[in-house]
């Protein structure tokens, strides 16, 4: 891969490059979501994707802003593009996502009782 605007900001994963090979995802719209892009923190990781109604009102319908739309790239904390991948409900999932439990964490048995809701006898 030559020399792009998201490499030369951040590292990129094997896995990264890969993903946007197979989806065919641009390096115009890749540079636009890193500029553009909302973060949203879930899962240990930094997920962005654009949001239309944040961009300035003269992007806001421009063939970049339609291209992005749905893409969700992840970043590590070293600023590592991880992967990318495309949801019609981006958004919608990042603030889902984002509420779940961090990977590894389990409930012991006294939070699992301790959440139980038992009706009055």
């Amino acid at each position: 891969m030559r020399q792009s605007p998201a490499s030369s900001l951040f590292s990129l994963t094997r896995l990264f490059v890969e993903q946007c090979a197979r989806w065919r995802l641009r390096e115009e719209v890749i540079a636009f979501i890193l500029e553009f892009g909302t973060p949203a923190r879930a899962c240990g990781a930094t997920h962005l994707t654009v949001h239309e109604r944040d961009l300035p009102v003269a992007l806001r319908d421009s063939s970049l802003a339609r291209q992005a739309r749905g893409w969700i790239l992840i970043l590590n904390d070293e600023d590592r593009l991880l992967t990318c991948y495309r949801r019609q409900d981006a958004s919608r999932f990042l603030r889902q996502k984002s509420k779940r439990r961090p990977a590894g964490v389990t409930r012991g048995r006294d939070d699992f009782l301790r959440g139980l809701q038992f009706a009055p006898a």
